[in-house]
């Protein structure tokens, strides 16, 4: 799953960060290589010296206490801000497409329907409108598939949120606290929508508060990155 190149012992060995140790980090196991990433938050070094390599089909998780740069590191390979230092790189499949990225703010104007949303988010991504209505489905809003967003609950906007993946699919998943606002049977949605991503060869990386039943491959603590 990564490799690092001085890796402590709580990053337990599996398949994934393994395979990370081909010579050719581009071929068609890998997803995502960071080298030498440094942050900054105004005047505040987040981490510096961050090396990882994520690997297809994997599944990472970031930990750390508050301010180490879990949102900013997804925020940089998601390419919404720049890196004091260092490089980004996906490997070509998942570079042409660019990742899907789920944030903590859901994204909904407070008039758009889920209907509406996903038609426009569709449109947006070049992808078509016929996978709307089995997403909408798949994440339990059919009959609430017309109510305006100022009338969903904060779960039922994540859910919408989660649908996007699933009517323009990406590779690479970017989550940050994905699990947020989500009940008990959100979350276990949220864990199957992850297990069928990474069956099909996705790659997900996830900024992580409270664990999830679905346990991932490794750990990276950003706090060993702190400075």
């Amino acid at each position: 799953m990564f490799y690092r190149r001085s890796p402590p012992p709580a990053i337990r060995l599996s398949p994934c960060l393994e395979a990370s140790l081909s010579e050719d980090p581009f071929n068609s196991e890998f997803a995502l290589q960071i080298s030498n990433l440094t942050a900054v938050r105004g005047y505040s070094l987040l981490f510096s010296g961050l090396d990882f390599i994520l690997s297809s089909g994997c599944f990472a998780a970031l930990k750390g206490p508050n301010g180490t740069g879990k949102t900013t590191l997804l925020r940089i390979i998601a390419g919404f801000i720049e890196p004091e230092t260092g490089n980004v790189s996906r490997a070509e499949e998942f570079r042409d497409q660019g990742p899907f990225f789920l944030g903590h703010e859901h994204g909904l104007r407070a008039s758009e329907t889920p209907l509406s949303h996903l038609k426009d988010w569709a449109d947006m991504h070049f992808a078509p409108r016929d996978r709307i209505s089995a997403a909408i489905d798949r994440v339990g809003l059919t009959i609430r598939q017309n109510v305006p967003a100022y009338s969903l609950s904060a779960g039922q906007k994540k859910r919408v949120a989660l649908a996007r993946a699933l009517v323009a699919p990406r590779k690479l998943w970017l989550l940050d606290e994905p699990a947020s606002a989500l009940d008990v049977h959100g979350q276990a949605l949220l864990c199957d929508l992850m297990r069928e991503h990474l069956g099909s060869g996705g790659s997900i990386l996830a900024a992580l508060h409270d664990p999830l039943e679905l346990q991932p491959d490794t750990i990276l603590d950003l706090g060993e990155f702190a400075k």
